[in-house]
């Protein structure tokens, strides 16, 4: 009889490394987190590199468009800006054949591609080839659609570690996350494609085609190089406004990326195209407000230029108005009589080192000329160049400050006599309200002076907040005045009483 031999059962091999990007936890210097990488080329390919916009420079260095220390995401320092211009880091071969690198970068998003034996550290001449393990969810629509990167990263932030907050662009749970559409509408003034024209249409999470109030809108211009997939896949708008919506500091509302390409007329043909076509086509297909109170723009660079016509043009199509990274023409009298009708009120914006064709400094030069001429604008200004990095929080601003959240309050004063004691009874009631349609109403208080004299303030309830006091007579030789103090979702406003009896 034979004695039975044990045969021991092969080793089983190691599951491959999954390729695409894996963002590591490495509590380490300088922002606490990095980024591996792992691309498969084609055969024949010899040198592969990564290419991203994640090269540092401090402020005072950027003197000109693409200049600065153009430091590598490793040497990171506080207070630093992406500046441009981009530059390849070099990958390696593994065993496997699969490329490789890790990249440390500080909080937020990157876009990145690959290049395939490319010489040139600037990429110039070299194709750039996206990951498609991480390939963009909503591709251009059309042959011949101009398109940059089209791989994106989220970095998150470290307490260990600070770089930058950049919470606000993180990507929701899937199932706080709403929906995107690409559309496609009929427009005559197309020329590419023919006839028709494309949009991007977000969802707010929770989009309700049956709610009993319709959503306010907010319509968004790329810039030169893009589309109309830009300011979501880009961007990231779509998670901009869902962190907003979380966070309380934001309605929620419907999103439409327009295109401007393929359409002729320039500005005011692209203004055209917004009245006559896309406006009417949403409207009629999503549950939306029909008021232009509840309609909000904003573009960057050559969208902002536009944001520009739209506003000093067509006023009357936006109750907000917003125009980012872009000098802006000079406005005539007519057309700052229009802007100070707008109920929503004007943004203006810019990268503060903004070196293309002088933007940051004309930026800031046109807001201050609105200002002086009696134009409600708000400005808000950041750190950085012509980039998302900077039109990112430019959007969050937008969203958390401005869009869909004026008020207004109205003011009745009656006074009685309180006796001998030649004291004056006051009853104040304000009225606040919302200039944007809101499924929400203002909450908060409402403070109440006569002249620089705090008298007291009542709670906002079903819109109105009442107050009574007596008071001594001469304290009413002042105007009565009310502020409302606003809320997470609204902003304040406020009322002056100048006929009190």
């Amino acid at each position: 009889m034979l004695a039975a031999v044990a045969v021991s059962a092969p080793a089983a091999a190691a599951p491959a490394a999954p390729l695409g990007p894996e963002v590591i936890k490495t509590d380490q210097a300088p922002g606490g987190y990095a980024v591996k990488f792992r691309y498969e080329a084609p055969a024949g390919v010899d040198a592969v590199h990564i290419y991203g916009d994640w090269f540092y420079s401090r402020p005072e260095s950027v003197v000109c468009n693409d200049c600065g220390d153009g430091r590598h995401p490793a040497q990171w320092q506080p207070g630093d800006i992406a500046a441009t211009p981009w530059h390849i880091i070099p990958m390696e071969r593994g065993g496997d054949g699969v490329w490789e690198t890790i990249v440390p970068l500080p909080a937020g998003t990157f876009r990145y591609a690959f290049t395939h034996d490319c010489t040139n550290q600037l990429a110039t001449g070299c194709t750039l080839h996206h990951d498609p393990a991480n390939a963009w969810e909503m591709m251009p629509q059309y042959p011949g659609a101009p398109g940059a990167v089209r791989s994106t990263i989220f970095v998150p932030s470290s307490k260990k570690f600070p770089t930058y907050d950049t919470d606000y662009q993180k990507p929701p749970r899937p199932d706080r996350a709403g929906t995107l559409e690409s559309r496609r509408y009929p427009s005559p003034l197309s020329t590419n494609p023919v006839g028709v024209h494309d949009i991007v249409v977000y969802l707010p999470h929770g989009y309700d085609p049956g709610r009993a109030t319709p959503y306010p809108t907010l319509y968004l211009s790329h810039g030169g190089g893009d589309h109309s997939t830009a300011w979501t896949m880009q961007g990231v708008a779509h998670h901009i406004l869902e962190n907003a919506i979380q966070d309380g500091a934001a309605q929620p509302m419907v999103i439409v990326s327009t295109d401007f390409n393929g359409l002729p007329g320039g500005n005011q043909g692209y203004a055209n195209e917004l009245r006559n076509n896309i406006i009417p086509f949403v409207e009629a297909n999503y549950h939306v407000s029909t008021r232009s109170a509840d309609r909000a723009f904003g573009g960057f660079s050559a969208g902002g230029s536009r944001a520009f016509t739209i506003m000093y043009d067509n006023t009357d199509l936006f109750g907000y108005h917003a125009a980012w990274s872009s000098g802006g023409p000079a406005a005539s009298q007519a057309q700052i009589d229009r802007l100070k009708g707008v109920p929503g009120g004007i943004y203006i914006g810019t990268g503060l080192q903004d070196r293309l064709g002088n933007i940051g400094e004309n930026s800031q030069l046109r807001a201050a000329a609105l200002r002086a001429a009696g134009v409600d604008v708000t400005e808000y200004n950041v750190e950085g160049v012509h980039t998302w990095h900077v039109w990112r929080p430019l959007l969050n601003y937008y969203l958390r400050s401005l869009a869909f959240r004026t008020t207004t309050t109205g003011l009745e004063v009656e006074t009685a006599s309180a006796g001998k004691s030649g004291n004056v009874r006051v009853t104040a009631t304000a009225t606040v309200g919302a200039v944007t349609t809101n499924a929400a109403s203002p909450t908060g208080k409402v403070d109440f002076y006569a002249g620089d004299t705090y008298l007291g303030s009542a709670p906002v309830k079903h819109g109105v907040a009442r107050f009574h006091k007596a008071i001594a007579g001469a304290t009413l030789d002042s105007p009565v005045v009310a502020h409302y103090r606003g809320d997470k979702l609204f902003n304040s406003s406020r009322s002056t009483s100048l006929d009190v009896g």
